[in-house]
């Protein structure tokens, strides 16, 4: 089986941050057969400078898909899919760091478990450079245990996946509909087909969060509230979420929605987040 892995970028990132991310592909000790990488829309002359300096040097392994618009990330993604040549796709944000071991952990796991269509990894998040807020986002580490909490947040740390592309068709691919919901979405899919998820117990991406109040920001108020009532609808609309579980979603999570974005920060990194 060969690798490919799955990037998407647009104009608003930081082109000394993708360069870093590719760096960290290209550095791996499983050295992917390809880097499928989808402009989503025209970008800055500094991101399309960065972008030429890494096809240039990696000719026989980048390939880069141009679209005329942005069209948001679920449709870069779903895009993408289409021109990965291989099996095995990892994918990648464009300002994260992967560890060098990341792809052969996860490629070796698939390779050894064909039961397992979706594996993930726990992550920790960091502000300037990698380890210097030692904070670290944990997740479950068997499927079962990962769908059990299907119905209040997504099971993965959806930068750190490497899955089968067979398996993510059968499912019906990325939904660019799904806005700020695109991976959310596709797992909800993927549980609802029968396809089985594995968490690997180790940090494998080192996640950029920034200070984190921007994240929260994109996170919260109404205009997020209204996109997340958009998702509610369509996971009842495909049959994964009833009337109870829209409710029981609606009653925990949204009043945080609405709370001044240094308070939704102070309550992620207290409680959801776990330091060493």
């Amino acid at each position: 089986m060969g690798l490919s892995v799955l990037l998407s970028v647009y104009h608003k990132e930081n082109p000394s941050y993708m360069s870093l991310a590719l760096e960290s592909i290209i550095e791996q000790t499983l050295i992917a057969d390809e880097i499928v990488l989808v402009k989503d829309g025209p970008l800055t002359p500094l991101l399309d400078e960065t972008i030429a300096i890494f096809v240039n040097r990696y000719p026989s392994v980048f390939k880069i898909i141009k679209l005329d618009e942005n069209r948001g990330l679920g449709t870069a993604l779903k895009i993408g899919i289409e021109h990965c040549s291989h099996e095995i796709i990892a994918r990648m944000d464009t300002d994260d760091i992967a560890r060098s071991n990341r792809f052969q952990k996860q490629f070796d796991f698939l390779s050894q478990h064909s039961d397992i269509d979706v594996v993930g990894s726990n992550i920790e998040e960091f502000n300037i450079v990698p380890g210097d807020l030692n904070r670290f986002k944990y997740n479950p580490e068997k499927h079962e245990e990962l769908v059990r909490q299907i119905k209040l947040r997504s099971p993965f740390n959806h930068p750190s996946i490497m899955f089968r592309k067979s398996s993510l068709l059968k499912a019906g691919n990325y939904n660019g509909d799904i806005l700020l919901f695109e991976d959310y979405s596709l797992f909800l899919r993927m549980w609802k087909e029968g396809l089985k998820f594995y968490n690997i117990q180790e940090v494998l991406l080192d996640f950029r969060v920034g200070s984190g109040i921007n994240t929260i920001k994109r996170r919260s108020g109404m205009h997020y509230l209204r996109k997340e009532n958009r998702f509610l609808k369509y996971a009842k609309s495909i049959g994964t979420f009833d009337s109870i579980d829209i409710l029981k979603y609606k009653i925990l999570k949204f009043p945080i929605r609405l709370l001044p974005p240094r308070v939704v920060l102070f309550i992620y990194n207290t409680f959801l987040r776990t330091r060493k």
